[in-house]
């Protein structure tokens, strides 16, 4: 398992945590799946009452495994979540290693904000991706985000697909099903590419089954693309090849991630294409504007897919990450084109939020848990001890200001994927990525 994300074997309590399931509670029963290890919080904004065996030790100063911190944002949220209706919710913290169907249909909801199915593929047990991904399919995990908004986010391909048919830019792409390498060869020479780059379509992250290299060296020695179908290809069955796009001085592309809450944009990170630790929040400018529109229309294309019990549903957070390039005909001015869009278990630095993040996802979480609720029992759909969960909903109801509605887009209703193909995550490698 790449560093930064934890597969903890060690189960825990924490003050608000109790033994038991959903059933029997006498609150509202939420699972967090966290495991973050590169994405802290600020120094001396977390909870007073963080529980031991959630600090990440050891994960500070220059030894550190990429971006260093005790307190992560997953766990922060979680324990947020408790602090604001200690009365109303029980926080069940769930790992990598611990996710199973039993576990999540443990609790009356369940919110994915560190290890997906991408992190249960790399840690190379096929018993323990079985179960990961038969959790996240299984309506009586009650998980946020469903399963087709997850597999349309882990299968590039698809979204991608969906931005160029929107007419939203994208780096251009060939899209590979199985990996034959003199096939993929002829392609990029139809492309005119000089130089190119391979990453996997599904499942990857970290990183790993990258390649990049000259079209003609791969013309020269076809056993470059052979060796590299042979190891670090050979775990992905799906690949998307795009030209090696390098700035003026040599490195690669730099992105704008943008960050949408609950419905509306809220704040943008520069991060370098080539140098981690070059990371701010972005400034007021052409480059943010430029990012910031384009964000938003791949934004509204997920809004169109995110769905709760076939209703449209606006999630709590949202990363889009748009790909930045010096213009070569307007000086001062930038190609943009969208690079990724992630789910909630992204990278959120929140330490280059101009605001509290943790704080501000508290509220707007404790308002998608009613609101998540509510649509289960809208639809019928079965909830543990629900006598006993519409009572606190009630409760709940009385304390939150109503807040005008955000509507997004149409969407149909979503299937429910008992076989559907998975995909990709959270922090990934830069080119391409």
């Amino acid at each position: 398992m790449p560093a930064g994300i934890q597969n903890s074997k060690s189960g825990f309590t924490t003050g608000w945590q109790k033994k038991g399931s959903a059933a029997t509670s006498d609150k509202i029963r939420l699972g967090f799946i966290v495991g973050k290890g590169h994405d802290p919080i600020p120094q001396g904004t977390q909870d007073r009452n963080w529980p031991e065996q959630l600090k990440v030790m050891n994960n500070t100063g220059p030894n550190a495994a990429g971006w260093g911190g005790m307190f992560q944002v997953d766990v922060a949220i979680g324990l947020k979540v408790a602090r604001l209706h200690p009365d109303l919710f029980e926080i069940d913290f769930i790992t990598g290693e611990e996710v199973s169907p039993a576990r999540l249909a443990s609790n009356h909801l369940n919110f994915n904000l560190a290890y997906d199915l991408v992190n249960a593929h790399l840690a190379g047990n096929k018993a323990h991706f079985a179960r990961v991904s038969s959790a996240f399919q299984s309506r009586s995990s009650r998980l946020w985000p469903e399963w087709d908004l997850q597999d349309w986010i882990y299968d590039k391909s698809r979204y991608m697909k969906s931005c160029v048919k929107a007419g939203i830019p994208t780096i251009d792409t060939i899209f590979v099903n199985g990996f034959d390498p003199a096939r993929v060869l002829k392609q990029v020479q139809a492309k005119g590419w000089a130089k190119f780059f391979v990453k996997p379509a599904k499942l990857g992250s970290f990183g790993m089954g990258l390649w990049n290299g000259k079209t003609q060296d791969c013309l020269d020695d076809p056993s470059l693309l052979q060796k590299f179908a042979k190891e670090d290809g050979s775990g992905f069955s799906a690949f998307l090849v795009q030209p090696y796009m390098l700035k003026p001085n040599g490195n690669v592309f730099d992105e704008v991630r943008n960050f949408f809450i609950d419905g509306e944009y809220a704040y943008s990170v520069y991060t370098d294409g080539t140098d981690d630790n070059a990371v701010w929040a972005q400034p007021d400018g052409p480059m943010l504007e430029q990012c910031k529109a384009l964000a938003t229309r791949a934004y509204q294309l997920l809004l169109s897919k995110a769905v709760w019990e076939g209703k449209a549903f606006v999630p709590p957070i949202t990363r889009v990450d748009i790909g930045v390039m010096p213009d070569p005909a307007r000086k001062g001015s930038f190609r943009v084109f969208v690079n990724e869009i992630e789910m909630e278990a992204a990278t959120l630095l929140g330490r280059y939020c101009p605001f509290n993040l943790v704080d501000r996802l508290g509220g707007v979480y404790v308002h998608k848990i009613r609101d998540l609720l509510r649509g289960l029992e809208a639809s019928g759909a079965h909830v543990p001890n629900a006598k006993k969960v519409k009572e606190l909903l009630a409760v709940l109801d009385q304390r939150l200001p109503q807040k005008e509605k955000v509507e997004p887009p149409p969407a149909k209703r979503a299937k429910r994927a008992s076989g559907t193909t998975p995909g990709s995550q959270a922090k990934r490698a830069r080119v391409g990525a």
